[in-house]
């Protein structure tokens, strides 16, 4: 049974006539006949009545017309919906974010980007990077902007922008604005969990020099930025934190930053969608919108 066929019935049952009915979906009596015809066949019941002059539902063709005229408007409602979508008019996009994305450069933009697309909702889901790709994968978002790449045989990544990684520890509490590897290896560490682009970032760094991750004296793994920040402030220890993250502490000199001998630490942030899905106006724009803000 197809939409059309629904469309001639109704017609035909709103006009009380096979050609008329006809006419209003623009098709001719006997093409019309023929659609009705193979509506009974399937149902296995009559649906009109027919006299010389004017046609009539039957009890059956009453039951069907109710669900049949609902089953058009929901159809109609559904173009609406799509062209309102493709629009931009009326849409929902749901985006992921790990923290620094999340907490700094999606707030950024989006006072420019809600001005410019009243009609598109953004739905931001945070979590580190290793839980967004997951989301990803398993199209509970999709869009994604993080700082590190996981899964790359499934998902497809464009660099948008960079960061600093700083050591960062209250003032005086280290010998000085230079640390050496061993020096960094007998102060109190607080660090991100594995699964964030910061702690990957972080570990990539050390690594590259050489150094033993178990060696360095870790007094707590702490699941976000803020509860690292919040736990430096508090004297817990050192931690590694996104420049973003402590810019008003290293501002006004709350916190400062410590350098490593020989280390410098950076990540790129990168957007993130399916390998293979087609992405919707909105994230189209979207997207558009995180590349410009970091090339403005």
């Amino acid at each position: 049974m197809t939409f059309k066929q629904l469309q001639v019935f109704l017609a035909i049952a709103d006009t009380g006539s096979f050609s008329k009915g006809g006419e209003a979906v623009s098709l001719a009596q006997s093409t019309a006949s023929q659609h009705i015809r193979a509506i009974e066949d399937e149902l296995g019941a009559r649906l009109f009545d027919r006299s010389a002059s004017h046609v009539t539902l039957t009890e059956v063709g009453r039951l069907f017309y109710e669900h049949a005229a609902r089953i058009c408007a929901q159809f109609g409602d559904a173009i609406i919906a799509v062209r309102r979508f493709q629009g931009l008019e009326q849409a929902t996009l749901r985006v992921g974010a790990s923290t620094i994305p999340a907490a700094c450069l999606i707030p950024d933009l989006l006072g420019s980007f809600s001005a410019a697309r009243p009609g598109v909702r953004l739905e931001v889901i945070q979590g580190d990077t290793r839980e967004v790709i997951r989301l990803l994968q398993d199209e509970a978002i999709e869009l994604a902007v993080v700082g590190g790449q996981y899964d790359a045989d499934t998902i497809c990544y464009q660099e948008v922008g960079a960061e600093r990684i700083v050591l960062v520890a209250l003032p005086g509490q280290l010998p000085g604005a230079v640390l050496t590897i061993r020096q960094l290896q007998e102060i109190p560490l607080l660090l991100r969990e594995p699964g964030s682009g910061t702690r990957l970032a972080v570990d990539g760094a050390l690594q590259k020099e050489g150094l033993d991750l178990r060696s360095l004296r870790v007094v707590a793994q702490l699941g976000s930025s803020e509860a690292l920040r919040r736990a430096v402030l508090s004297g817990a220890g050192c931690a590694f934190l996104s420049a973003l993250a402590v810019g008003r502490e290293l501002a006004d000199g709350t916190l400062t930053a410590v350098d490593i001998e020989g280390i410098e630490i950076s990540r790129s942030f990168y957007l993130a969608w399916r390998r293979g899905k087609s992405l919707s106006p909105a994230a189209e724009v979207f997207m558009e919108a995180v590349r410009q803000m970091n090339t403005d």
